[in-house]
């Protein structure tokens, strides 16, 4: 029978084929139903469904969104460093508007206000690590020091020694401070609480000003992108680095020799050193040759030199310290071995003074002995005998222990102490209006000279302008005369060693002289633990412009300067911390024209606290005499710190 449905040959064939691959078992060799393999067919080719792309859209959006916010976070954390960092420069930049031109007068209190609330930040922030390696509940404590009324009182600095804590501050008036202070004892932080001073202070007290609140946003419908403003780095002012200035060298070239001797040429020009630092020794090495004979000598001293020779070669030591009366030269002659060369070696002290213009010349040369020529007497006559003439070791100048010698301005005199007990003395003609200095120099072994200067009904004297310590006893003094006359210099030897070697230098010279004034200070009085007394100037003149220098031993006086010029002022200033009550005197000198010196007293009163101020469990706390209510004052306020009990 024909069926329903037809198909081409090669369809049909190509058909059986496909059907055969796919549905496999479901061909057979029984007849096949058409209707039942056209359904077969259509299952077999039925077309799969296509998978849903929706999972994939959404995590594409996903990450987008990621690589969207990257970026905007950077940006946003990049604004807010950006913020920080102008907030930082803000308030400096505040600060120094607040004295410019133009500013409004209610915004400069504000300013102060905010600077000193920004400095007592930073004294806090500078104590807070040693704050907390103590035992102490510091962070408490200091909450409970600021915890304070700041259109009543201003913190202005806090010193911490061990467990206690000196507050200073300023107040509009005593009631403040007395709130204040039982303030801080109601706290619970401290052990005790002591108001140390409370002094009228100079300046008004400013209260802080109510800040102005900022006006409220009001937001905008459409937002505008606006770029934000380049930074332009501010100018900074180039600094020149200062120029370093080369350290003089006051030392001699052939430094160090104190023990590594340097060589020296017989015949060659004489090496000049000199004696700087103390105590300075030089030391130099020639070569004798074997039966000659040399000569080592010192010329052209300095002022203040007086050369000491030591020469040594094999087991043979000669020394000398003048090679003649009247000069402070040495001078040594050696004979070398007759049968080998031998090293010499040479070793120059001082017996003066020291520094760096104290020089010398030293010289080795090669001399021709001198045979002195024998005295032939006749065998038949008698001997003669001459006596030994007495020799006298009294300097040139004595006898002038009563009656003076004259000396000369800008003279020199060699003297020594012999016999015993000894004294020089010595005139000088003086004009009136005039200044002069009198020095002694060059002092022997055992010599301490002490000079006194009379005139006119005055008396000046000085033992030894030196420093102790420095090893230097010569003695100087500077006096003025007010009349013409003769100024009479008496020298003793305060080592009480005499003989013809205890030998010492006189000069005396004019000098330009320098004027105090006021030839005394007085700081006046204080109060215990207030405030210092005010600065006191001292007008410093001069017959001729003079380089001064400052110095003082006494511990509580300061000077805003050490060395100047005259005519100049000098400002002193007493620290009275620490100071116990009562008057404590001092000095300063002032020296000038190298050996003159004029010492100027000072003092200052200090009064004890006064107990007024009554603490919250009946105690008294020190206080010093309150200002008027309506006055500012400064106050200081002493607390023990409550230590912390740790457990184990």
């Amino acid at each position: 029978m024909p069926s329903s449905h037809s198909f081409g040959a090669a369809n049909d064939e190509a058909i059986g084929c496909q059907t055969a691959e796919r549905i496999g078992d479901v061909q057979t060799d029984s007849p096949i139903d058409p209707i039942e393999f056209d359904e077969q067919y259509e299952l077999a080719y039925e077309e799969p469904e296509p998978r849903s792309i929706t999972p994939m859209l959404a995590w594409m959006g996903v990450l987008g969104l990621v690589i969207l916010f990257i970026p905007l976070y950077l940006t946003a954390n990049t604004l807010d460093n950006e913020v920080v960092r102008l907030e930082s420069e803000l308030f400096p930049r505040q600060t120094a508007a607040a004295a410019a031109p133009g500013l409004p007068p209610e915004a400069a209190p504000l300013v102060v206000t905010l600077t000193a609330v920004h400095s007592q930040t930073n004294q806090i922030d500078t104590i807070l690590p040693t704050l907390v390696a103590d035992n102490v509940d510091w962070p408490g404590a200091l909450a409970a020091v600021n915890n304070v009324d700041g259109s009543q009182i201003q913190i202005t600095g806090l010193e911490q020694s061990g467990g206690q804590l000196l507050i200073r501050g300023r107040a509009a008036s005593d009631d403040a401070v007395t709130a204040y202070t039982r303030q801080l004892e109601g706290s619970g932080k401290f052990v005790a609480v002591e108001v140390q001073s409370i002094v009228q202070a100079p300046e008004p007290f400013l209260s802080p000003t109510p800040t102005v609140p900022l006006p409220t946003a009001t937001p905008t419908t459409a937002v505008t992108n606006t770029p934000l403003p380049t930074a332009v780095p501010p100018t900074v002012p180039v600094t020149p680095k200062p120029t370093a200035t080369a350290t003089p060298k006051l030392t001699d070239d052939y430094e160090w020799d104190d023990a590594h001797a340097n060589p020296i040429f017989v015949g060659a020009p004489p090496q000049a050193h000199n004696f700087y630092p103390d105590f300075d020794v030089d030391c130099v090495i020639f070569l004798a040759k074997a039966g000659r004979t040399y000569e080592v000598s010192t010329d052209f001293l300095a002022p203040g030199v007086d050369t000491f020779l030591t020469v040594t070669f094999g087991d043979v030591t000669l020394t000398n310290d003048d090679a003649a009366l009247g000069t402070l030269s040495s001078s040594v002659t050696l004979q070398a071995p007759p049968d080998k060369d031998i090293e010499v070696s040479v070793q120059v002290s001082n017996r003066g003074v020291f520094g760096g213009d104290k020089w010398y010349d030293l010289l080795v040369l090669e001399v021709v002995p001198t045979t002195p020529t024998p005295t032939i007497t006749p065998t038949n006559a008698p001997p003669t005998i001459t006596p030994s003439p007495t020799t006298d070791l009294r300097d040139s100048h004595e006898p002038n222990d009563v009656d003076p010698n004259p000396i000369a301005i800008g003279e020199a005199q060699i003297h020594n102490f012999y016999p015993s007990a000894d004294v020089d003395k010595v005139g000088l003609l003086v004009k009136n209006g005039r200044f002069y200095q009198i020095v002694t120099s060059q002092l022997a072994l055992g010599v301490d000279t002490a000079v006194t200067v009379n005139f006119n009904g005055q008396s000046w004297q000085n033992d030894d302008y030196d420093l102790p310590g420095s090893g230097n006893l010569a003695s100087a003094v500077c006096f003025p005369a007010q009349a013409d006359g003769t100024a009479v210099v008496t020298v003793t030897n305060v080592g009480q060693q005499f003989g013809g070697n205890k030998t010492y230098v006189v000069s005396a010279q004019e000098v330009p002289f320098l004027t105090v004034q006021p030839q005394a200070i007085n700081f006046g009085t204080a109060t215990q633990g207030g405030s210092n007394p005010p600065v006191q100037a001292v007008q410093i003149e001069g017959s001729e412009p003079l380089s001064w220098q400052f110095s003082t031993e006494t511990p509580w006086l300061s000077a805003a300067v050490i060395t100047g010029t005259t005519p100049s002022s000098l400002s002193l200033t007493a620290n009275i911390a620490g100071l116990a009550p009562g008057v404590h005197e001092g000095e300063f000198t002032l020296g000038w024209a190298d050996f003159c010196r004029q010492t100027v007293p000072v003092s200052v009163k200090i009064d004890p606290v006064t107990s007024s101020l009554m603490g919250v469990d009946g105690r008294f706390f020190p206080a010093a005499k309150f200002a008027r209510q309506e006055e500012t004052i400064e106050f200081v306020i002493l607390v023990t710190l409550q230590p912390v009990v740790v457990a184990p």
